[in-house]
């Protein structure tokens, strides 16, 4: 019996992913020999390429022939468009988005397919990579070139860090399915039609696929649907996203399509557990967190007892080709713990599908992470909690340093009082170079109606420590909060746009999620009513008394076009997902260079 774990675009291309690691190396323990493809890093080397460039200009300016016809049947569009049917709509999208991007950059296309390649080896070359004005020249270049790859199926979009699907369809079953199964929507359909026969997939007795985040949905369920159309293995489906959903998926014509099961909760139990099932030394019925079809129906086995976090193994990572990813060092990426100790953020679902907080012992944690600097010689480290408490991460960072484990990491953290400076600096000491923190509003109002939990006088009192002592500040910001005021939302960005304290910044727009407190709560922040986005969308549409999504979301992107524009010559002012690279800067040159550097090369702005 032996089980194959995929990661699939969109992802990250900086560092591998942890699940299929930790899946592995469970598996292994239990005597399966587990395996591992990361399609997602793969998919990125094979399409950033010069012939791919080319070939997808060239398909873009023959569609705007073959689309003219049609365009020009249909004059005024834009009065009648609610009223098309779906495919013409896409088909207008697309020839309006090709036609206006040779209209803007009628050469860039072709600029881009002559630097794409050495753009890539820039992010991967242990030298230039550290020049920053390399560094976010080859960046600009990559999405450029995302850019020009994502033309033959606009208004679809790839890019480094989200996949933005065709929006004129829904998140419905139906118009999911639609997307998976249509060539003409979906630019991942052809390229595993013609990654496919390159895997080994005869070796292997189940394929495990993982969801962590919407950007994944379309192409996991694509690949799902081309392996049960091709293959005779058994597919499982897991990760947090399949659980947000899993309410839409518990249904025949789900299985029929893309699976044979859904772990939910704790993989690492569930899988290991309907490995042995397969082997044919379990019950299919006694499989912990496992969502099968009998019949007709659709049986939810019952939940895994809390896993026992100190059992588990270090992750394996040996089948993962370091050279590939778009960075010169690996950040490994590590999990102290489950769930968030707080878990009270009304706007929040991280915590969705997590029986309880829970966490390691420091020296279990301790000993993975010296495993993984035996194993492969790892430096740096995300660890990828939601919140780790200051008083754990005081005694892990001791434990480091008595056993003299010479790395630096970054986290995501809350403001809590418990990050005294002797706490910060004994974390700075131990290798940490800095934190993601949740600031979200500068208003105290509404921090207690987000019931964050945290105090406006220890938050600054934290930053201005992490200041002294050289610790990167990183804050994230959530604008457009129901009944946040005009005056409340300026009062947070000029907090940001001050950077006194704050060295970089993650702003997103309000978004009403489907497991979130607050849905139950919305007549106290005046949300008059909310509809679903469909059965495969973890969020609400809403409408609220004092603003609207539109606004919200306006507002937010009205204020990283002028933040961009203004910190253009910083390195990261704004940062999504370059953190594994930022941890990567702030390890080589320190705190104060990062922040003082200034690029003589522009950023593009997006």
């Amino acid at each position: 019996m032996r089980p194959l774990f995929l990661t699939v675009p969109q992802w990250y291309p900086m560092n591998p992913y942890l699940a299929p690691a930790i899946l592995v190396a469970e598996c292994k323990a239990a005597g399966f020999d587990a395996a591992a493809i990361d399609l997602n890093i793969a998919f990125f080397n094979d399409i950033l390429t010069r012939e791919s460039v080319l070939k997808a200009e060239a398909r873009a300016r023959a569609l705007l022939k073959i689309y003219e016809p049609t365009v020009q049947s249909c004059p005024e569009p834009e009065k009648r468009f609610a009223s098309l049917p779906p495919e013409l709509k896409t088909t207008l999208l697309r020839y309006k988005t090709i036609s206006e991007y040779f209209a803007a950059h009628p050469t860039l296309a072709r600029e881009t397919a002559e630097k794409v390649e050495d753009a890539v080896a820039v992010l991967k070359d242990p030298v230039r990579f550290y020049d920053p004005e390399a560094h976010f020249r080859a960046k600009d270049t990559v999405n450029d070139a995302l850019a020009v790859l994502s033309l033959p199926y606009a208004p679809s979009r790839i890019m480094i860090d989200n996949f933005i699907a065709d929006p004129v369809m829904s998140w419905s079953f139906e118009d999911v399915k639609s997307q998976c199964l249509d060539p003409f929507r979906n630019m991942f359909l052809p390229y595993f039609e013609k990654k496919l026969p390159e895997l080994p997939l005869a070796d292997f007795d189940l394929i495990g696929i993982s969801v962590a985040d919407l950007s994944q949905l379309i192409p996991a369920l694509t690949l799902a649907h081309l392996l049960r159309e091709r293959t005779d293995k058994k597919i499982a489906l897991g990760g947090n996203y399949i659980y947000k959903i899993i309410g839409s998926v518990k249904r025949p014509d789900f299985f029929d399509l893309y699976c044979d099961y859904i772990t939910v909760g704790d993989g690492e139990t569930a899988t290991v557990e309907l490995c042995e099932y397969i082997e044919g030394i379990r019950p299919v019925e006694a499989v912990h967190s496992l969502v099968r079809r009998d019949g007709e129906r659709i049986v939810t086995n019952e939940t895994a007892p809390l896993l026992k976090l100190d059992t588990l193994h270090t992750p394996d990572f040996s089948d993962f080709d370091f050279s590939q990813y778009f960075s010169p060092e690996t950040v490994f990426p590590v999990q102290l713990g489950k769930g968030c100790y707080w878990s009270r953020c009304t706007f929040c679902d991280f915590y969705t599908g997590q029986q309880k907080f829970d966490i390691k012992s420091v020296e279990h944690a301790v000993n993975e992470v010296a495993e993984l600097v035996e194993r492969y010689g790892a430096k740096r480290f995300i660890f990828v909690d939601e919140a780790v408490p200051p008083a754990y991460y005081d005694r892990f960072a001791t434990e480091l340093r008595r056993r003299n484990i010479q790395i630096s990491f970054y986290s995501f953290a809350r403001f809590d009082k418990g990050f005294t400076r002797p706490v910060l600096e004994n974390l700075f000491a131990a290798g940490a170079k800095f934190f993601s923190w949740g600031y979200e509003a500068a208003s105290p109002r509404l921090l207690k109606l987000m019931n964050k939990g945290i105090e406006p006088d220890v938050r600054d009192r934290i930053l201005r420590d992490c200041v002294e002592i050289g610790i990167w500040t990183q804050c994230t910001f959530l604008l457009g909060y129901p009944t946040e005021t005009p005056a409340e939302l300026q009062q947070t960005l000029d907090v940001i746009e001050d950077r006194a304290l704050i060295n970089s910044c993650t702003p997103s727009n309000f978004v009403l999620k489907k497991n979130a407190i607050l849905k139950d709560e919305t007549e106290d922040v005046g949300i008059t009513d909310f509809t679903s986005n469909g059965d495969f969308h973890i969020s609400y549409s809403y409408h609220a008394k004092t603003t609207t999504m539109e606004l919200v979301k306006k507002n937010r992107m009205d204020f990283e076009r002028r933040f961009l524009a203004a910190t253009a010559d910083c390195l990261w002012s704004l940062g999504f997902t370059d953190t594994d690279h930022l941890l990567l800067y702030l390890s080589r040159y320190g705190r104060d260079w990062v922040r003082d550097y200034r690029l003589q090369y522009k950023k593009k702005q997006p």
